[in-house]
């Protein structure tokens, strides 16, 4: 899940000298682009601006998984991912997206100044991906596809602090991030409805319990 952006931690005019500290490279995609592959040689760190992107990866069946899902303030990279030789990992824009580019060890060698903006970002991303991952965890540790769904709800709710929420991905894509079978997932939230635990109109979902 998103924490607070990093913009809601910095003025303008630190945000302006942080890009002069990291001398980010901004690049814009379209929907459907794929904005980065997570390979070895590849060593720089992107950060949302605009848009929404999912991590995605192919499974040995060819099914396709989502393994995160970021929005603006959110940070991606090969440095957040498991060391594996028979794994591709892919960023794609799942709508048009604005990206800033850094290297790594711009990001992990504090500038001359030693400014504290930077390390407002490290701390920023270090955090927000370690709890991202184990939301995630968390969720697929579920037992039951019910439970799954239910956790989800939950951390969205605290996420947007609402009963009342829109899931920040399609369905048809949270069945991906769920790793569950599309049909039995809507299967699971019509009899969720049914017996009054949730609500939903198309993405926005209402916890009733």
């Amino acid at each position: 899940m998103n924490i607070i952006p990093i913009e809601k931690k910095l003025s303008n005019a630190e945000l302006i000298g942080l890009k002069e500290c990291l001398t980010p490279v901004t690049r814009e995609y379209k929907r459907g682009e794929i904005i980065t592959i997570c390979s070895p040689e590849n060593d720089t760190i992107g950060i949302i601006t605009s848009g929404t992107a999912y991590l995605l990866t192919i499974n040995t069946e060819e099914q396709r998984r989502i393994i995160d899902y970021y929005g603006r303030g959110c940070a991606f990279g090969k440095h957040f991912l498991p060391d594996t030789d028979d794994k591709l990992f892919y960023v794609y824009a799942k709508t048009k997206c604005t990206v800033d580019f850094i290297k790594y060890k711009s990001l992990i060698t504090c500038c001359h100044n030693n400014c504290s903006r930077h390390i407002i970002l490290i701390d920023h991303i270090m955090m927000q991906t370690a709890r991202k991952s184990l939301t995630h965890i968390d969720i697929l540790s579920q037992r039951t596809l019910r439970s799954k769904l239910l956790s989800f709800f939950e951390y969205a709710s605290l996420e947007q602090d609402s009963k009342s929420f829109v899931l920040p991905l399609p369905l048809s894509d949270l069945a991906d991030y769920l790793g569950v079978d599309r049909s039995a997932m809507m299967r699971e939230i019509k009899k969720l409805n049914e017996e009054a635990i949730i609500s939903t109109e198309r993405r926005k979902v209402t916890l009733l319990q």
